[in-house]
Order: structure tokens, then sequence, then C-alpha cells
């Protein structure tokens, strides 16, 4: 005799996700998050800053206090190193500063190892980033950086080479980046998670940090 019909299929939340990924992505992206807890508070560096106005201001607790900056010093240059305590995954910067003296544009080295200036405007970064007044607004759309290239990221330089209207000091008011750290929240990821992070990058679609 021929063998009843199946039961419907009932996903579980074991399974991997269906077409929409909603399920899983949901998981995910709790893990993108504001990677400020990663940066290791004693392996920075800015070079080219006036004292007074240290790097942890616009890092830290400090960082959406508009008065708490970092401003360069002899011209309008930066270049700031970040060090993290964990291996990260970059997925989005979010750079605050004033529309007249914040930077116009960036350009991000992924594990460089030591630099200077002149390396710094000499050689290709990662990834240059052309900045909009509108970008450096407070609340504004954190930029969207390409994943595939910061993957893996210890050491991640920031060069700043000038500012909006190329004032003789830049200024910056917070620095904020998003992604994800190398160990998954308290355990390793599933198979049905590391399948569905290698089918798309569709983590970029979200607007992180706000």
């Amino acid at each position: 005799p021929p063998h009843p019909p199946s039961a419907p299929f009932q996903p579980t939340s074991r399974d991997p996700p269906g077409e929409d990924g909603r399920p899983l992505a949901s998981v995910f992206a709790m893990e993108v998050k504001d990677l400020q807890e990663h940066i290791d508070r004693k392996n920075w560096e800015c070079l080219n800053s006036v004292k007074e106005y240290p790097l942890s201001n616009v890092l830290f607790k400090d960082r959406d206090d508009e008065k708490k900056i970092v401003k360069s010093d002899s011209d309008e240059q930066l270049l700031i190193t970040l060090n993290f305590d964990a291996i990260v995954t970059i997925k989005t910067i979010q750079i605050t500063a004033p529309s007249d003296t914040g930077p116009s544009s960036i350009k991000l080295f992924v594990n460089p190892g030591s630099m200077n200036f002149d390396g710094a405007e000499e050689e290709d970064g990662t990834q240059e980033i052309e900045l909009s007044k509108d970008d450096l607004k407070k609340g504004a759309k954190p930029i969207k950086v390409k994943t595939v290239k910061f993957q893996k990221v210890s050491t991640l330089t920031i060069f700043v080479p000038g500012n909006q209207n190329d004032e003789e000091q830049t200024i910056i008011q917070s620095i904020k980046l998003f992604g994800k750290s190398s160990i998954i929240e308290g355990s390793k990821p599933s198979l049905a998670q590391q399948k569905a992070a290698s089918q798309g990058d569709w983590l970029n679609s979200s607007n992180y940090g706000k």
C-alpha cells in the first residue's frame, strides 16, 4: 500500500534559516556591536595631537561630550592607531566632528605595523573614505567599510589628511567602530550560523550604532 503523506516540515530553532534568513539574522545582528570594549586602552597612539586633548576623549566614556575632543597641533593632519584586545571584523565607522574643522576624508590601514605621516600619505590604504559635513553630524548614519578587507583586524590606523574648510587645525569629537569580535558571546557558533554567515553579507543592510 502507498505510504501516507508525511507531515509538513516544521522548522525548529536549530534549523538553518529560510530564504529570508530572519531567525538567524536576528541572532547575528546582536553580535554586531560597538567595538569600544575591545579597544586596548593602554596601547593606542595619536600623532600630532594637542596634549591637552587626548585620544581617549573621543573613544570612551567622554566621546558623546562635544567639549571632549581631539585637536591636531602643528598642522591639520592626525595619525591615529588603535589596537584591539581581540581579533575583530569592522562593519562601519562613525566620526562626529564640527562642520568646519572636521575631517574631509580618512584613510584606513588594517594591521599596518609601524607607520608615520610620510608612509600614511604615500601608501595605499585599505580603504579611503570621503566625508561630507552631513557625515560628521551627531547621530549621522555610520559609514560602511568594505567588510571583506576589514576581517581579522588587530590594529587599525586612521590617517586624517585635512579638514572640511582647510583650517589650520582638525577637530574630532568622537570615533565609533561597529562590528564583531572573534568570539561569539559565551559559545562557539553553530553549524547553521556558520553556514548563514558564509552565504552573504546581509548584515551590511542594517544601520548599526543607532
